[in-house]
């Protein structure tokens, strides 16, 4: 009898320690399993750091962090892309990274950066295993004012996971 309470305390204790760590983390489970991304922009001694986030819904789940900065000052971005699916090869997995001018901050749709809005528009396609990275870093410059999105994305995995993962940052130029 004694061991049956120690197990069912045992089973009690771990599943309160399991939901506190749920309630302390939302962040961590609010993250897409197939993708971690992060998303770093720097410029004139500010940063920000936006994590993975998915679509749909448009406009993902969590809100852009925004970084103001000077027309005409450096901007500094780094990113990584790491796969977290553990059932095998994610293949022809798209991975595209994009600085576009949207209309205001948080926007919902986004702009497409193959057009007249684009700053920045680079992409490639590979395989992705378990654990597989892909990082960049770009440094540029805007000078004209308005409000940017920078953006690094997954394109082709909608049929595998039931939606697209990103990360993004809103970028405000004065």
């Amino acid at each position: 009898m004694r061991r049956k309470r120690l197990t069912f305390f045992l089973i009690v204790a771990i599943g309160f320690s399991g939901l506190f760590t749920v309630l302390g983390h939302r962040e961590a489970f609010a993250r897409a399993e197939h993708f971690g991304i992060l998303l770093a922009v720097s410029s004139g001694g500010q940063s920000v750091q936006a994590f993975t986030d998915e679509t749909p819904p448009e406009g993902g789940l969590n809100k852009r962090p925004v970084l103001t900065v000077m027309a005409g000052s450096e901007i500094q971005v780094h990113w990584r892309m790491e796969c977290e699916y553990p059932h095998g090869v994610l293949k022809n997995v798209g991975v595209h990274f994009f600085v576009v001018h949207e209309q205001k901050a948080g926007q919902k749709p986004v702009p497409d950066p193959s057009g007249s809005a684009g700053v920045v528009d680079n992409s490639f396609t590979m395989d992705f295993k378990p654990h597989t990275v892909a990082t960049g870093m770009i440094r540029f410059r805007i000078t004209d004012p308005g409000t940017y999105l920078i953006r690094i994305q997954s394109e082709n995995t909608y049929q595998i996971a039931g939606h697209e993962h990103f990360s993004a940052v809103d970028l405000v130029v004065q």
